[in-house]
């Protein structure tokens, strides 16, 4: 009998696990009284593990019969929705553990709100969350209140952006990045078309459609695809950005002025140039005149929109329309570094541009800086390899290697603001064989400065930027080649660059011809 009782009773579970010899008493154990913890003596044994077949193909037989489904079956993928979780907060508060004893906060070390875009989506949930306090953490945010409404925040390191790519449309990013940014970036060290406009057409679509829609047309003009999906992605962003351009000035924001630059260089590509989005340009930055300087992708855009803008203004013999008080207080006129060299010299030829057509005396005033520019230019402006022009077709460049590309357009741009400046010195000849000698001479003066300029384009084949340079060159002052061998190697240098840029050159082309006709006829 008692041995049956002690099989009843026997020992509690806490002494069955750990092999020990249990005294059997009425209510708790003696080591489970030492260890100040529940005695349970309930006789029920559990066995750790399952005991599954050894043999997998025995685990389930093919006889076994499984239930018939009904009705449709759905696989939700909560990855994203969790991940999410993690990755917004609420605007202004940190993630921190607090700790009463010792008054501190964990994760307010470093705020990554300089690497972060803030992002406006729909609530997790139509309930409030409520999040759980930490310890503590009453004295170190009073404020703290339930998150009914979280402002997430999309940060750089998240692994999945807001806008997935099509794989047309990643083939349109990669071309942009690969190709039509380096145009934009000839003098910003820091790249930002190449490495800031790609991050943030990903979660802006006017951006987004602007680059799929300058690189579109440069794909079409290259292999000749579908033209019509360039003008389709061009309308989407047109759409996009009149009503953003239409709210307050304090409302335009640096992303809507590298669109409208974007938009700029793809209207640039048309045969016949509307000048409609330089007009949104230069309207945005006589506006809002602090991007000029106000660093970033900001500066960068008005930077490209002054090319673009003295690029007209070369072609049409007109002032500038842009307003250049808002470069003046660039750092640009601070650093000592190559970039911003090259960029003094763009401003310089702007302000020769700006006064050429109007006061000749201011111009000329201003050429005694851009003297003093190439006098004291750092020394990697100098070319690293020089042959002058010759007799044969394939010589009537000079060949001129630079550097770097930012060296080349920085030399390229002094040799335009001499051309401008010799062709708006008037002359005092006191009779017409003077008038015609200072004719003959200015045309001098303009052909080897811009046999120098198609020079350089020809010779640095990686600064694609400086071809645009030379086909504005050609526009302006083309007429000046006289020599057959001369002409025709720059026709060579336009169906060049209309190869490698997809720009179209054959209005150009053929107004050349006409010229160097009138010129032999004549």
């Amino acid at each position: 009998m008692s041995s049956k009782r002690s099989r009843l009773v026997a020992g509690c579970q806490r002494c069955r696990v750990r092999h020990l010899k249990c005294d059997l008493n009425d209510q708790d154990c003696g080591h489970c009284q030492h260890a100040g913890v529940e005695c349970d003596r309930t006789n029920i044994r559990f066995r750790n593990g399952l005991l599954l077949p050894k043999e997998p193909e025995l685990a389930f037989p093919d006889q076994s019969s499984w239930p018939q489904l009904h009705g449709q079956v759905r696989f939700h993928n909560e990855t994203p929705e969790i991940a999410s979780l993690y990755s917004a907060f609420p605007h202004g508060q940190s993630t921190a553990i607090g700790n009463s004893e010792y008054g501190l906060a964990l994760g307010e070390r470093e705020r990554p709100e300089s690497r972060t875009v803030q992002q406006s989506i729909q609530p997790f949930a139509a309930t409030a969350l409520t999040p759980i306090p930490a310890r503590g953490a009453e004295s170190h945010s009073p404020s703290a209140s339930p998150l009914s409404s979280p402002r997430p925040i999309q940060s750089r390191s998240s692994s999945k952006p807001l806008y997935s790519l099509t794989e047309r449309e990643a083939v349109l990013m990669r071309n942009y990045v690969e190709n039509m940014a380096l145009w934009a970036d000839i003098t910003d060290p820091q790249r930002h078309f190449e490495t800031e406009v790609p991050a943030r057409a990903l979660n802006e679509p006017f951006l987004r459609y602007a680059v799929f829609a300058f690189s579109s047309r440069h794909l079409d003009r290259q292999d000749g695809s579908d033209v019509t999906e360039a003008l389709q992605h061009h309308n989407c962003c047109v759409q996009l950005l009149i009503p953003a351009l239409s709210e307050p000035r304090e409302h335009i924001t640096e992303d809507i002025l590298a669109t409208v630059a974007i938009l700029r260089q793809h209207e640039e590509m048309d045969g016949e140039d509307n000048q409609f989005h330089l007009t949104g340009t230069t309207h945005i930055l006589n506006t809002v005149s602090t991007f000029g300087s106000s660093g970033g992708l900001g500066e960068a855009a008005a930077w490209l929109c002054l090319r673009q803008d003295i690029y007209i203004s070369l072609t049409t013999q007109r002032p500038l329309r842009t307003d250049l008080q808002s470069f003046y207080q660039s750092d640009v006129f601070r650093r000592n570094d190559d970039f911003a060299w090259s960029s003094r010299m763009v401003f310089l030829l702007a302000k020769v541009l700006q006064s050429a057509f109007t006061d000749s005396a201011t111009a000329h005033g201003i050429g005694a800086e851009i003297d003093e520019w190439y006098s004291t230019k750092p020394y990697t402006f100098e070319p690293v390899r020089s042959v002058p022009r010759g007799p044969e077709p394939d010589q009537r460049f000079p060949t001129i290697w630079m550097l770097l590309p930012v060296h080349v357009i920085g030399i390229q741009y002094f040799h335009l603001a001499k051309i401008v400046l010799a062709l708006s010195e008037g002359s005092n000849a006191s009779s017409a064989y003077e008038s015609l000698r200072h004719s003959r001479i200015v045309e001098k003066i303009v052909r080897h400065h811009l046999l120098t300029v198609l020079g350089l384009a020809h010779s640095n084949s990686k600064a694609e930027n400086t071809l645009f340079t030379a086909r504005h060159s050609l526009v302006a002052w083309g007429w000046v080649l006289r020599h057959r061998l001369d002409q025709r190697a720059a026709e060579a240098l336009l169906q060049a660059m209309h190869a490698r840029t997809g720009w179209n050159m054959d209005s150009l082309i053929q107004s050349l011809r006409a010229q160097w006709q009138e010129v032999d006829d004549n």
